[in-house]
């Protein structure tokens, strides 16, 4: 099972990837107050460090997030 604020940050992650990192758009996109979409994009800032910023790194992010909801998320061993 996936906890809440695991599922968040994803769901977070995806919507900053896509809307080319404006935090207005994933605060649209994710029905969410602006503010807390920029929290919510600290936070993964702090996870993620500078891979955030790497091109490749932002490309394979957004390709495992897109998998993961069209297939669900992977069974845990």
């Amino acid at each position: 099972m996936v906890s809440r604020d695991a599922a968040g940050g994803r769901e977070t992650l995806l919507a900053w990837l896509q809307s080319g990192g404006n935090a207005r758009e994933v605060a649209r996109r994710l029905h969410i107050h602006p503010q807390t979409a920029r929290y919510r994009l600290r936070q993964l800032q702090l996870l993620f460090g500078d891979a955030l910023h790497e091109p490749d790194a932002r490309f394979e992010l957004e390709i495992a997030l897109r998998a993961e909801r069209l297939l669900g998320p992977a069974e845990e061993a």
